[in-house]
């Protein structure tokens, strides 16, 4: 039996103390990537061996354009009990299907790799936003994945005492950070902290005013420069292409978004009006000087 869906922030209300550190972030080295995955291949297990043989702490990655093979799927839904604020739907699964937009938090869990996943994509002329079960996930034909491998600094999944899930935190991996140059940052926001504020205070760190943002996570609701707000209070986000402050022009954050009841959204938020939701999991990344 589910709770009714929240009505207002006030009724979100997730089960245990605060965090202290409310953005907390860890600088790293972002270096651009780009392989090949072969054809049916598990993708999970042939991200992890990539990361293993570049020596990459963890990474971000752009899946857009990939064919899958039949997966799992699900999509953010209200709480199965009286202490989490949100929930994910029963497990759904699609035959197959070309991600037209996605990105990949490739990270540690439980002692492997483990990625957190979400993406847009048609599925029998319906629009599909969710959260991929990456142990279901296998290629159908030869892709090229691009995105940052990350030195110095990793997503680790462990348990937040905050909202009693299990999430990506951020976490040094050791003396190599010393060594590189930090040109770049991720993070984790804690609930109810604005995605457009933190992007602002979190970026002044790299010393650059520009700067790009890759990422995913959820929303408590949403208001938009371009579209008609997303008034459902649960939802799953990822970042669009060119989330960032290109060349220093400003900071502007496009995402694509579904809520529980499946409506999807698309445009860019306004400043002071994206609530996290549970957590959004980013990197922060200065652009790279014109020649």
């Amino acid at each position: 039996m589910r709770r009714p869906a929240p009505q207002s922030l006030a009724e979100i209300r997730h089960p245990g103390p605060k965090a202290a550190d409310r953005r907390p972030f860890v600088p790293c080295a972002a270096e651009a990537v780009s392989f090949k995955i072969a054809s049916d291949r598990p993708l999970l297990e042939a991200l992890g061996h990539w990361a293993e043989a570049e020596s990459i702490d963890s990474a971000i990655l752009n899946l857009g354009g990939v064919a899958l093979a039949p997966f799992d799927y699900v999509m953010p839904d209200r709480a199965v009990d009286d202490r989490h604020a949100a929930w994910y739907s029963d497990t759904r699964s699609c035959e197959k299907a070309r991600l037209e937009e996605a990105v990949a938090v490739l990270g540690w869990r439980d002692g492997g790799w483990f990625a957190h996943i979400h993406a847009f994509w048609h599925e029998g002329g319906q629009k599909r936003l969710g959260h991929l079960l990456p142990d279901t996930l296998t290629l159908a034909s030869t892709s090229t994945l691009t995105g940052y491998g990350l030195k110095g600094a990793r997503f680790e999944a462990a348990f937040d005492p905050e909202t009693e899930f299990t999430l990506f935190r951020v976490k040094e991996t050791g003396s190599r950070q010393s060594e590189l140059p930090r040109n770049a940052l991720i993070t984790t926001l804690a609930p109810f902290e604005d995605l457009h504020h933190s992007v602002e205070s979190l970026a002044a760190t790299l010393g650059t005013p520009a700067y790009e943002i890759l990422g995913l996570g959820s929303f408590a609701g949403a208001a938009f420069l371009d579209t008609p707000p997303m008034t459902g209070l649960i939802s799953e986000i990822l970042l669009g292409p060119g989330a960032g402050s290109p060349k220093g022009r400003g900071l502007s954050i496009p995402v694509r978004c579904v809520d529980l009841d499946g409506n999807h959204h698309q445009g860019t938020v306004v400043a002071g009006q994206a609530p996290t939701l549970v957590t959004c999991e980013l990197l922060i990344r200065a652009e790279d000087p014109s020649p």
